[in-house]
């Protein structure tokens, strides 16, 4: 647990340094954006890019592990739509909240993190979690909200308009990149893969600060108004244990099962995805809050409270997977 925890807190530490500039105004509201453009577009992109081409991204069979990953998102995603048209919530709010019940922070957290933790063979897996995660669970919850919209949206119109606006994601497209150049022997030129790489290098420290300022921002007074019917924390105790217990608990469980009927899942790969389904809530899910007139507070504090809590879950599910130490 000690060589876990050493591993793990600096991680967090570069979120917390990141959501006290912007807290204290050291990093400027208006500067956050811009930080998000180069870890999406540029640092992030670039590491998936040189994964893909360097045959990191198709190391073993996914299928298996996909499928169990989307089962479980789709179970958690409906749990958090009923507990929020339950406690009164309208469509728009219902919709981000179970959202941010079910989609990771794999881009700016986990990829890092769990390389760092399993190895490079870790990459695969938890990078192909986010083809479920944009193309499947943001697109159906996205489509859910417009479906209900005023006026009487179709809904199958409303799907396919999400399904081209997560086709447009730089990360998938980076992933699509590379996997492709990989598959077909192209070898990029030296000076092109040096600036790939120092930019992909640049990933994870950018990326870690970057989410701490996203959850300061989704907080800050101008962008967070909690609507009337918002739950109190003891109420957010739900959409946290969704994200942080159940998520993960159901992609193991599931995984198990596959094994026991004998399917071929493999065991580091399902290890993988579990850890990836134990992720805070993406920080990003705020700002498409935002854009969508939903409850930006709402979604902040479970942001907020899953990315605190995930330090203590993330060790918990790391003793019950048997994770040691860093590879």
């Amino acid at each position: 647990m000690g060589s876990l925890l050493s591993l793990l807190l600096p991680f967090f530490a570069l979120v917390l340094i990141g959501w006290v500039a912007a807290r204290k105004g050291l990093l400027p509201v208006e500067g956050i954006g811009a930080l998000m453009v180069f870890v999406l577009y540029f640092a992030l992109s670039a590491l998936l890019f040189r994964l893909g081409a360097g045959g990191r991204l198709q190391a073993g069979p996914v299928w298996g592990l996909l499928a169990v990953y989307a089962l479980s998102s789709a179970v958690v995603t409906v749990a958090g739509l009923v507990w929020s048209v339950r406690y009164g919530m309208n469509r728009r709010d219902a919709g981000m909240a179970a959202l941010v019940a079910a989609f990771p922070n794999t881009g700016f957290l986990g990829l890092p993190l769990l390389t760092g933790l399993l190895g490079p063979g870790a990459a695969g897996p938890v990078a192909a979690t986010l083809l479920v995660d944009v193309i499947l669970t943001c697109s159906c919850c996205v489509a859910w909200i417009h479906a209900g919209a005023e006026g009487g949206g179709d809904a199958l119109a409303s799907l396919r308009a999400s399904l081209r606006g997560a086709l447009r994601n730089p990360l998938l497209q980076a992933m699509a990149a590379g996997i492709t150049c990989g598959a077909l022997g192209w070898v990029v030129p030296t000076p092109v893969d040096d600036t790939l790489r120092l930019l992909g290098q640049a990933a994870t420290p950018a990326a870690l600060f970057t989410l701490g300022a996203i959850v300061a921002r989704a907080q800050m007074p101008a962008r967070a108004q909690p609507s009337a019917r918002a739950p109190r924390l003891s109420g957010l105790l739900i959409p946290v244990s969704l994200k942080l217990a159940v998520h993960p608990a159901l992609v193991w469980g599931m995984g198990r099962a596959l094994q026991a009927m004998g399917h071929p899942l493999s065991e580091m790969g399902l290890v993988a995805v579990t850890l990836a389904a134990a992720l805070p809530a993406a920080a990003n899910v705020s700002m498409l809050a935002e854009r969508e007139g939903a409850d930006t507070g709402l979604i902040a504090r479970i942001i907020l409270w899953t990315t605190a809590g995930s330090v203590l879950t993330l060790l918990g599910w790391c003793a019950v997977l048997g994770v040691k130490q860093a590879v």
